[in-house]
């Protein structure tokens, strides 16, 4: 039995190691008509999965566009790497608590010169919770690379502020085609 238990414990030990995902999770509090640079942080190196959440609150509907770059080059480069911007509705019940909620857009890291960088296109967004997910793997290379980001949000018009835009420029045209009708009666 002894036996059985010591070759067990060396398969174990000589196995394929199961690579941890490093996961980090940041709230960056609220946004209003500001851009917001990102906390930075550090891929782990040496081709492990990670995963980066920054949850924010929008106090009103805004616009909302994030981005995220890095340096690497070579082997330093992250592979898979995908930027996500999502609505959250709840948090993980254990530690590291990252937030859950559904997918609003995604965007993969494309390589650059200089580097990688992914960007998510404007969305107009309500009042709410939401969370920005960086994920992927890190470069083969034990180097650890730095990734900056940014959240910017703009106001976005409500509907009745649309509303008055084309009534006010539906009665500008308006005026501007009546005024010849009118100078020609004077004269």
């Amino acid at each position: 039995m002894n036996r059985l238990l010591l070759a067990a414990a060396l398969f174990a030990a000589t196995g394929p190691a199961a690579a941890a995902t490093q996961i980090t999770v940041e709230d960056i509090g609220s946004i209003l008509n500001e851009s917001l640079a990102l906390p930075a942080q550090d891929t782990p190196g040496s081709g492990i999965g990670f995963e980066q959440f920054f949850s924010f609150t929008l106090p009103t509907r805004e616009t909302v566009t994030v981005s995220m770059s890095d340096s690497a080059i070579g082997l330093q480069r992250i592979t898979g790497g995908v930027l996500s911007l999502n609505t959250q509705t709840s948090t993980a019940p254990v530690s590291p608590f990252q937030p859950i909620g559904a997918l609003i857009e995604s965007s993969p890291l494309n390589n650059v010169t200089g580097g990688q960088e992914a960007t998510v296109s404007p969305d107009a967004l309500s009042m709410g919770s939401y969370f920005i997910e960086f994920s992927g793997a890190s470069g083969l290379a034990p180097i650890h690379i730095a990734i900056d980001g940014t959240v910017t949000a703009v106001p976005t018009p409500e509907l009745s502020t649309w509303a008055m835009f084309l009534i006010g420029g539906g009665f500008l045209a308006w005026a501007a085609y009546r005024r010849p009708t009118l100078s020609m009666r004077m004269g």
